[in-house]
């Protein structure tokens, strides 16, 4: 699905350079779940920026699905996310003036299918357990609900890859438990999930943990 070939990122200042990832090499297939996780700092959100077309790597090549996207422009670069790529946030992101099934609908329009239909947003819905909430407002739901919806949205388009930044960070141990449950559960349909994470629970439940430690990788585990 991806594969990074010695990725770095240096930011610069008149004063300062600040090397965020130093040669960072990783391959991941089609389906797999990786959990990538170390201390703040260690170059885990800057490397799912640039897994996440976000942003740019200093040196280094990454493949996406086939397509080399380190040189791309920009219109190329966002029309690539847009039909590969989906993001879950900690924060859940939702849209509080529009209810549920809006949200869904939103993210769909965003990647450019026009042809959205109700049919594919009440089926993510009901994949998340969300569907008899479709007409609510995101300030009706508890935080694991948001999550829910949040994760309907990204299967939405059908994606490759998702990409969750501490998608469990917001909640507690129960309705976080059930948000890694259901990435195991888009995983094992072939979606490959990507997670940054600082719990040793959560990365746990994916195939693989990736361990990095200021802006290299230092580990692997497959479990």
């Amino acid at each position: 699905m991806l594969t990074l070939t010695e990725i770095t990122k240096t930011y610069r200042t008149s004063e300062v350079e600040t090397r965020a990832l130093d040669a960072v090499s990783l391959e991941v297939a089609e389906g797999e779940f990786v959990a990538i996780m170390g201390p703040s700092g260690c170059g885990k959100s800057t490397l799912l920026n640039i897994i996440g077309l976000l942003d740019r790597p200093t040196e280094g090549s990454y493949q996406l699905a086939g397509t080399e996207a380190t040189r791309l422009p920009a219109a190329k670069l966002a029309r690539l996310r847009g039909e590969h790529i989906a993001f879950i946030f900690q924060n859940f992101n939702l849209i509080d003036d529009l209810t549920v099934a809006e949200n869904v609908e939103v993210a769909l329009l965003y990647r450019g299918d026009m042809q959205v239909t109700n049919d594919r947003i009440g089926l993510v819905l009901d994949q998340m357990g969300m569907a008899h909430r479709a007409g609510h407002r995101p300030q009706q739901l508890s935080g694991g609900q948001q999550q829910r919806v949040a994760i309907a949205r990204a299967l939405a388009g059908n994606p490759g890859l998702i990409l969750a930044d501490e998608p469990t960070g917001n909640l507690d141990s129960a309705n976080g438990e059930q948000v890694i449950e259901l990435l195991q559960q888009v995983a094992r349909l072939g979606t490959t999930v990507v997670m940054v994470t600082h719990s040793h629970r959560d990365a746990a439940a994916a195939q693989r943990i990736v361990e990095m430690l200021d802006g290299r990788i230092v580990g692997e585990t497959r479990l």
